[in-house]
This record gives C-alpha cells, sequence and structure tokens, in this order.
C-alpha cells in the first residue's frame, strides 16, 4: 500500500479510470477517507466532465467546470491513452501495486483494451476492481446505452415521481451518477477488507439502475405481497406532504398528528382550519379541495423560515425548499463544517461541499485541490522508475 493523506484509508493506493459522474464519484469518496487516488485521463481532452457545464466564471475552460472540481479533488492526475500499447502497459504496471481500480466505461470496453478482470488479476492478484455501469456486467441489457434520465426511469423511480394524470418526472440533475458512485463505494471498501484478510481482490459490479431501485422502500414489496402497483399521487390535497407557496418561497407543511392539529392552525395563523371537519385524517380527506386553498392562501401570508422556526418550536414536522443561496448560507451546515474553501489555478478560489458524515476518530480534510489536467503525469511516472527520456518519450508518441 502507498502512503497517503490521514485517513481510515491511509496507505490505500487506487486508480480512478472513472469518467463523467459516477467512477469520479466513487473514487473520490475513498480519496476523501484517505486513500491515494490517481486519475487516469485522455491525454489533450481529459475527463468528458471537463467540458460539462457550468463552469466558474461562467467561462467553458477545462480547468473551470465545476462539475469536474468538485468530483476530483483529493486526487493526482495522469494523462494515458488507453487505446496504445505503451499506455496499456503503464497502466498494469501501475496495477500491479494498486489496491483498487475504479471505472465506469460500457462493459464491453474493459475487455476491448485487453484490460478485463481477469488480466488485471493475473498481475495482481489482491486487486479489487470495481465496475460500475447502467445496466451492470452481465443480464441482457448489459451493453444497453442509457444516461441519467433513462436509469431513472428503467429503475422504477420516475414511475412513483410526480403527480397521478401527468407525466412521471426524475430527480433534477445528475443525481443517478451520484447514487451510482455511492453505490460503488460501499462494496469497494468492503472488498477491501477482505482484501486485507486474504490478499485476494475481487471483482465488484455495481449497475447504477439496480442501485436506484433499492432505494423504491416499499413499492416492489407492495406489489410482491400485495399484488398492486403503487401510483402518482393526486394533486388534491397537496398542500400536505408536497410544495406549498410562502411569501418568499417555497414549504413543505406535512400533514400533523390529531393532537398537534391545533397548535399547527396556530402556526400558519389558520383559525379557520380548527374546523371539526377537519379534526381527523378522514375529514381532511374528503374536504382536501377546501384544505388545500385555506392552507395555502395562510401559507402565502407568511416567510417560509419563520413558519419553518415556529413550527419546529412547537415539535410540529415542517420544512422549507432551500435554494443553493440558502445552502450557502445554512447556519446548520455552516455549524457541521460541511463547506470547504480551496484555490485551483485556473477555478480561483470555490466553496466544495464536503462529506455527509462526522467520524469522532478520523477527520475529513481535502489535502489536494483538483488536478490540472495531466499535472502529475511526470511525477508518477518517475515514481514507476521511468527516466526524463522515457516520459519525453511517450509524449512525443501521444501515449500521455
Amino acid at each position: 500500500m502507498a502512503a497517503g493523506s490521514d485517513g481510515p484509508l491511509e496507505g490505500l493506493k487506487v486508480l480512478d479510470l472513472g469518467h463523467q459522474i459516477a467512477g469520479p464519484y466513487c473514487a473520490r469518496l475513498l480519496a476523501d477517507q484517505g486513500a491515494e487516488v490517481i486519475k487516469i485521463e485522455r491525454p489533450v481532452t481529459g475527463d468528458v466532465s471537463r467540458a460539462m457545464a457550468p463552469f466558474a466564471g461562467g467561462e467553458p475552460h477545462p480547468e473551470k467546470s465545476l462539475t469536474f472540481l468538485y468530483l476530483n479533488y483529493n486526487k493526482r492526475s495522469l494523462t494515458l491513452d488507453l487505446k496504445s500499447e505503451a499506455g496499456r502497459k503503464i497502466l498494469l504496471e501501475l496495477a500491479h501495486d494498486a489496491d483498487v481500480l475504479v471505472e465506469n466505461f460500457e462493459p464491453r470496453v474493459m475487455a476491448s483494451l485487453g484490460l478485463d478482470f481477469k488480466t488485471l488479476s493475473a498481475v495482481n492478484p489482491k486487486l479489487v476492481v470495481t465496475s460500475i455501469s447502467n445496466f451492470g456486467q452481465t443480464g441482457p441489457r448489459r451493453d444497453w446505452r442509457a444516461n441519467d434520465l433513462i436509469d431513472y426511469a428503467v429503475s422504477g423511480v420516475m414511475s412513483i415521481s410526480g403527480y397521478a394524470q401527468r407525466e412521471p418526472v426524475k430527480h433534477g440533475y445528475f443525481q443517478a451518477g451520484y447514487v451510482g458512485g455511492l453505490a460503488g463505494s460501499i462494496p469497494t471498501m468492503a472488498a477491501v477488507l477482505v482484501q486485507g484478510a486474504t490478499g485476494r481482490g475481487q471483482h465488484v459490479d455495481v449497475a447504477i439502475s439496480e442501485a436506484l431501485t433499492s432505494t423504491l422502500l416499499l413499492t416492489v414489496p407492495y406489489y410482491t405481497y400485495m399484488g398492486e402497483t403503487q401510483t402518482r399521487r393526486a394533486p388534491v390535497g397537496e398542500a400536505f406532504g408536497n410544495c406549498a407557496r410562502a411569501r418568499d418561497g417555497w414549504v413543505v407543511a406535512h400533514s400533523p398528528r390529531s393532537g398537534e392539529w391545533g397548535d399547527f392552525c396556530d402556526v400558519v395563523g389558520a383559525p379557520e382550519l380548527k374546523d371539526p371537519k377537519f379534526a381527523t385524517a378522514r375529514g381532511k380527506i374528503a374536504n382536501a379541495a377546501e384544505l388545500d386553498e385555506l392552507l395555502g392562501a395562510a401559507l402565502a401570508r407568511h416567510e417560509r423560515f419563520a413558519l419553518f422556526e415556529e413550527a419546529n418550536r412547537k415539535k410540529i414536522l415542517f420544512g422549507v425548499v432551500q435554494t443553493p443561496e440558502d445552502l450557502a448560507n445554512c447556519a446548520q451546515l455552516a455549524e457541521r463544517h460541511f463547506f470547504h474553501e480551496i484555490d485551483h489555478p485556473a477555478a480561483g478560489r470555490l466553496r466544495y461541499p464536503g462529506q455527509t458524515f462526522d467520524a469522532s476518530e478520523s477527520g475529513f480534510a481535502i489535502s489536494r485541490r483538483p488536478p490540472l489536467l495531466g499535472e502529475h503525469t511526470d511525477e508518477i511516472l518517475s515514481e514507476l522508475g521511468h527516466s526524463r527520456q522515457d516520459i519525453e518519450r511517450l509524449r512525443e508518441l501521444r501515449v500521455v
């Protein structure tokens, strides 16, 4: 194992062949815990996420993609043409001493490059190879193309998202890739534990669509055991459990328990809701349209954070829809040191979200800013024993 940053995975050496979101996020989660991660990118253009908007300062630039910057701090960057024989040879040199390799190509790609699990494990029997793809390495759909929207569609998540009588909807941005990266990081760490105990590696196969399906919770068991399909909710009665407008934005009002109803009516300033016909769950459903109208009018008179604070003082379940500006100034996130600032030579000083938990015996730190394309190529090749002349020749041949 190689020397790395302080953290529970200190000494773990990871090769990140990922692109876009799922693979790089999986590898970065390992880096966040102290693993030494080498990001391997194609020469000249690098990871395709370098071309993904938005960009720092609004200027399209391969070193300013906010997506790339977020997914790749705590890593070093090595450019390498894996389609060349010399490039593959260098990759195998790296794999010989690595502990983990993460990739999220289509299943056919690694084998086409001569870098399938059998080949890699022959070079290093203890290597853990984590492959993240849309449908997994096996099955009739393994080679089918997909993207974030398709992953959400085939996973079943979209079937329960949105209003009944309307088209299904998906989560914002590219959440499927992040779910896939997170789903890949957990079994990878488990495989590392097995590696430490047995000295043997294994192939971790993660399907993004399956990872999304696993979040359905009750939907599949409901069909399995009840023989019925859970559907999207009707828009009537939307004031509870969905978003409603306050004076300055959106809030989420959850239907209180019967003993809390009076307090809830006081919080939103709507004594008319204390009418006995709204007192029970059945009554709220029977009078949903009128309830929506009265509650909507009441909520619109208040600022959302004032409602949020007052409701929680009374222990009533209530939330606000926070905007990016709200999150950037959120006292809760600040108290938990969620954001970290990093200087970058091209993108400038930016705030990055950190890890989603605190551990009492191991802290989180961004020990490396996001790398420039190929920034550490010479350094890493030198560590492998390549001379300056070798490196220059590889560069002339466009291998690196």
